[in-house]
């Protein structure tokens, strides 16, 4: 038991880490990948009911904090490298991840037989493919001083950045681009890890990470309540919005794929070889997810009978 346990802790690491990748890369979805992983209706349940339960919960989120936290400081180099140096196999590889567990997503949702499935998806989908022609607000001066103007302005960003992180198909990353704070925030990080301006870089990101936990904590209720009362609509919400972001995914890094000198033939070949070890993958955790879930479910039906 003790074990398994252990198993589960490391198991739930690694889940943490892939969605931690989503955080690096903009059009990509964390929200999406936990959707992928199978985790995603836990997670928002923790994240919703951590005061209800509170021990309970946070040490069910804790090993997927920490390994979001380890990606993103163990791979934010390599992965910027490898979408500078070789961005369309970078890209197939994250997409055949997301389409490799759409076939579960798509057996929750069902048949499209009734009109407002069908909506649900082409609206999701239009959204997600709409905030990338959506027109940036414009950066954010790093060269002036903040002011409580500009503080209120970061929560309020830390709030609405919070949709790309917990709804699937969205990117956080995506959305403070277009609000303009993306290089804000970005710089910040970057001064205070350089210790330049810690004061205010601390106190900036500080105010901008509790408006980012303020709306994890009230999407996550949102999300909840629609898988709750909604659950096929809601999924089939999901499967538009995924649709839309393999979409944004190209388009982000469009210039990128349009401007880089390395062989197009041998890129468009690791390319497709990335894309299928990317689904092949993805499809086999679901696989390994669902045998898990049987057993899990056979023990607890054999424990029930024991005790009768």
């Amino acid at each position: 038991m003790k074990e398994n346990s252990v198993k589960n802790f490391f198991l739930n690491v690694l889940k943490g880490a892939l969605m931690g990748i989503a955080l690096i890369i903009p059009g990509f979805s964390g929200g999406t990948v936990a959707v992928v992983l199978g985790i995603y209706y836990g997670l928002v349940s923790a994240v919703s009911g951590l005061f209800r339960h509170f021990s309970k919960n946070f040490l069910y989120l804790l090993p997927f904090a920490i390994g979001m936290v380890l990606a993103v400081v163990a791979l934010i180099v390599p992965i910027s490298a490898a979408l500078e140096y070789l961005p369309l196999p970078t890209i197939c590889l994250f997409v055949g991840l997301m389409l490799g567990g759409v076939p579960p997503i798509a057996a929750e949702a069902g048949k499209p037989n009734k009109f407002a499935y069908v909506a649900a998806f082409i609206i999701a989908c239009a959204v997600a493919v709409g905030l990338c022609f959506i027109p940036a607000l414009g950066d954010a001066d790093r060269s002036a001083s903040p002011t409580a103007g500009t503080y209120f302005s970061l929560l309020g960003v830390g709030f609405t950045g919070a949709c790309g992180f917990v709804v699937p198909g969205i990117s956080g990353s995506m959305i403070l681009m277009v609000l303009g704070y993306y290089n804000y925030i970005l710089g910040a990080g970057r001064e205070l890890l350089s210790l330049t301006n810690v004061g205010t870089n601390m106190l900036i990101i500080l105010v901008f990470a509790v408006g980012v936990i303020i709306g994890f904590f009230v999407i996550s209720m949102i999300m909840k309540a629609l898988l709750t009362r909604y659950k096929r609509g809601t999924y089939y919400a999901i499967l538009g919005f995924i649709a839309g972001s393999v979409f944004t995914l190209f388009y982000q890094q469009a210039d990128s794929l349009i401007n880089h000198s390395l062989n197009v033939p041998l890129q468009a070949v690791l390319a497709g070889l990335l894309f299928l070890v990317g689904a092949g993958a993805s499809g086999l955790f679901c696989v390994y997810a669902e045998r898990k879930k049987r057993k899990d479910e056979a023990l607890k039906e054999d424990g029930g009978e024991n005790k009768a």
